[in-house]
């Protein structure tokens, strides 16, 4: 079964180990650019100490703005595995009919689909963790990029999350792929119900767990996951901070002027310090999810009777 696995799906497995190697190549080649740039050092607690320090940044960031149009993909990547792997796994035997061929012979069915789908949900399951690693480091060239919150965009391709989106996706594209019988149908379905889980958490993500809420300037408040900001007036009543402040000017002297008035600023956020405890926290939801459809894929392809 082992090999029948590779024979059959080697074409899909090749291509996304290529995907990831030429992804970390794009990774590789952007530190070295960084690295050249900085005459073969990265030094990441040079920042705010003079003139070099300050270029040194900003060729930095020019760099990491160049090669965002990338990053802002890479969370959906794991689809790769839901509509290639996960999809067609089931959805092509029914169509073609060979299911009847492979589960009639001295393979059970179970057999037949514990190892193919063990197999695939492993690889997934490495794919992810690979190219979570391989972005979690080339963002550590970037202070303050990785391990935070400021950019929600990439929470879920960074870390270990990346693992659990990529094995999420390949189980739901399997068991899509039960339940319509057809490929293409399947991987619609696959794909509209990932955008429809990545959306969900992305609304979720701020509440996993109680915000901190504090008056005034926060240092902790830095590169975390702002929730909400606005003002507390005298007699306790919580305004936007784009409000009006009665005795006040428009513009820059607005904050230092509701200051003195008597207005404090409020921050509701989700400090950095919290950021694998959310890892945890949404790689659990999407493994909680995983073993649903896992049960959804194996109940249908085991009690069917044809």
């Amino acid at each position: 079964m082992l090999w029948l696995t590779w024979r059959q799906h080697r074409t899909q497995l090749l291509v996304t180990l290529g995907f990831l190697a030429v992804l970390g190549g794009v990774l590789l080649m952007s530190a070295q650019i960084a690295m050249d740039a900085s005459n073969g050092e990265i030094s990441l607690y040079c920042h705010g100490g003079g003139t070099p320090c300050r270029e040194y940044d900003a060729g930095l960031e020019d760099l990491y703005q160049k090669i965002y149009p990338l990053i802002a993909m890479l969370p959906f990547v794991p689809l790769l595995a839901g509509v290639f792997w996960g999809a067609p796994l089931l959805a092509r035997e029914y169509e073609r009919n060979t299911h009847q061929l492979a589960w009639t012979q001295s393979i059970g069915r179970g057999h037949w689909l514990a190892v193919k789908f063990g197999v695939l949900a492993g690889c997934a399951t490495l794919a992810g963790l690979a190219s979570g690693q391989m972005f979690g480091r080339w963002l550590e060239l970037f202070p303050g990029k990785a391990q935070t919150f400021v950019e929600t965009s990439y929470f879920g391709a960074v870390g270990i999350a990346p693992a659990a989106w990529w094995l999420f996706a390949f189980t739901l594209g399997t068991a899509a792929g039960v339940l319509v019988r057809k490929t293409l149908p399947a991987i619609a379905i696959t794909v509209a119900v990932f955008l429809a889980a990545a959306i969900a958490l992305l609304v979720l993500r701020p509440n996993y767990a109680e915000p901190v809420r504090t008056l005034g300037p926060d240092p902790a408040a830095t590169g975390a996951l702002i929730i909400e900001v606005g003002r507390v007036a005298p007699d306790g009543r919580e305004m936007s901070s784009l409000d009006d402040v009665p005795g006040c000017p428009l513009g820059l002297g607005k904050s230092e002027c509701a200051l003195a008035a008597g207005y404090q600023d409020f921050t509701v956020y989700q400090p950095t310090s919290r950021f694998w405890r959310f890892q945890w926290t949404e790689a659990g939801i999407l493994l909680a999810a995983t073993a649903v459809l896992g049960g959804v894929a194996v109940g249908g392809t085991v009690r069917r009777r044809r």
